[in-house]
C-alpha cells in the first residue's frame, strides 16, 4: 500500500510540474510584466531521516543560536521543491525574439514637376548658378524662319529637341560647358549641350522649347543651380542623343552604365 501511494505521488509531482511548465509558458507569451514571489512567507519544511519528526523554519526568523545535530540529514519537502520547480519553469520559458528591421536603400528623389529622377549623389560632377532662359528655333530666337535650311538645326548638326520624360538639347557657352556635356535642371529635366549663341557667354544657357506661348508659359527666365552629370567631349551627334534618350526612357534617369560608355 505504501509503494502505491508513493508512486501515485510521484505521477502527481509530476503531473503538477508539467502543469506548471506550461502555464509558466502561456504568461511569457502573453507578455506578463513579472511574477511575485514572496520568500518572505516561504516556510521550509525539514524532514529528519534519524527521527522522523518534521521541524519548521521560517526563512525570516532571526533566530541565530538554533543549531542542528551534524549528523541529521535534511530534505526539502514537496511544498519546497514544488516552489523551486515553478520558478525554473517561469526561468526556462521561451523569451520573445525580436528581429531588427531591415535598413531600405536610399531611394532617388523625384522633381514633382518633372517625370523624370534627379541624379543620385555621387553622380554629380559639381554645380554651377547660371541664368537660363528660354528659346525656339523660330526668328523671335535664331533669326531662321522655318523655310530656312538651317532651321531647328542645332550648331552641333543634331535636330533641337524637348523632351520632359528624356532629354532636351540646351544651348551653352562651350568654355563653361563643352559640347556633349548633360546637365540636369530643376524644373526643366535632362539637357545635353547641343548649341551655342553669340549672346550666350559665361553663366548663361538657353533651353529649347517648341514654341514661344511654352517659353513664356513654362520657364521665361530663371537663376538656377543646375548639375553637372557628364562633361562633354567637344561633340554631340545624333546616335549620342538617341542612346541617351532611351537610356533615360529606360531608368527615368541617367545610369551609370551609359555614363561609364560615354566616358
Amino acid at each position: 500500500m505504501k509503494k502505491q501511494f508513493s508512486i501515485q505521488k510521484k505521477h502527481i509531482r509530476g503531473l503538477l510540474v508539467s502543469c506548471a511548465m506550461f502555464a509558466g509558458m502561456m504568461i511569457n507569451l502573453n507578455q506578463a510584466d513579472a511574477y511575485t514571489f514572496e520568500e518572505e512567507s516561504t516556510v521550509l519544511h525539514v524532514e529528519s531521516q534519524s527521527s522522523g519528526s518534521e521541524v519548521l523554519i521560517n526563512e525570516t526568523s532571526n533566530k541565530s543560536d538554533q543549531k542542528f545535530p551534524e549528523q541529521v540529514s535534511h530534505q526539502y519537502s514537496d511544498e519546497a521543491q514544488l516552489t523551486t520547480m515553478v520558478y525554473m519553469a517561469l526561468l526556462w520559458s521561451p523569451q520573445p525574439m525580436v528581429i531588427p528591421r531591415r535598413e531600405l536603400p536610399e531611394k532617388q528623389v523625384a522633381d514633382p514637376s518633372m517625370p523624370v529622377l534627379a541624379p543620385r549623389s555621387e553622380q554629380i560632377l559639381g554645380t554651377q548658378k547660371v541664368t537660363a532662359t528660354g528659346y525656339t528655333a523660330g526668328v523671335e530666337s535664331t533669326g531662321k524662319g522655318p523655310k530656312h535650311p538651317q532651321y531647328g538645326i542645332t550648331y552641333s548638326g543634331v535636330k533641337v529637341r524637348r523632351d520632359k520624360e528624356t532629354v532636351s538639347t540646351i544651348a551653352a557657352d562651350p568654355k563653361l560647358f563643352p559640347m556633349g556635356s548633360i546637365l540636369y535642371i530643376p524644373g526643366y529635366g535632362y539637357g545635353i549641350v547641343a548649341d551655342t549663341g553669340s549672346a550666350i557667354k559665361g553663366n548663361k544657357i538657353d533651353l529649347y522649347f517648341p514654341t514661344t506661348k511654352q517659353v513664356y508659359k513654362e520657364w521665361g527666365k530663371k537663376d538656377v543651380e543646375v548639375q553637372v552629370i557628364r562633361q562633354g567631349a567637344g561633340k554631340c551627334t545624333e546616335k549620342m542623343l538617341s542612346e541617351l534618350a532611351d537610356a533615360i526612357d529606360v531608368y527615368k534617369s541617367v545610369p551609370d552604365s551609359w555614363l561609364d560608355k560615354a566616358i
